[in-house]
């Protein structure tokens, strides 16, 4: 199991070693980010065209027009097969 820094410090009792723990974990990650430096983030591309973006209110109705056909053609069924086994 993973443990995180959180994990660690709430599992320490003793208030000075919690901060010793603290300091050296902060200390690990300023040598890292001096050796590897900040990610590179730059192929991310920025998102600035929201044009795309398309209310779900249709989608919606459509999804509702096509339930209520299905629905009306299993009643319509329903009727058919009861009055064929009612003859």
């Amino acid at each position: 199991m993973l443990m995180g820094l959180h994990d660690i410090l709430a599992a320490v009792v003793d208030p000075e070693e919690r901060e010793a723990i603290r300091r050296d974990f902060l200390r690990r990650m300023d040598e890292k980010r001096k050796l590897f430096g900040e990610p590179d983030t730059s192929d991310i591309p920025e998102v600035t065209d929201f044009s795309h973006f398309v209310r779900g209110k249709s989608h919606f109705d459509a999804m509702r027009a096509h339930n209520l056909r299905v629905q009306a053609e299993r009643e319509e069924r329903a009727k058919l097969e009861e009055a064929i086994l009612t003859k």
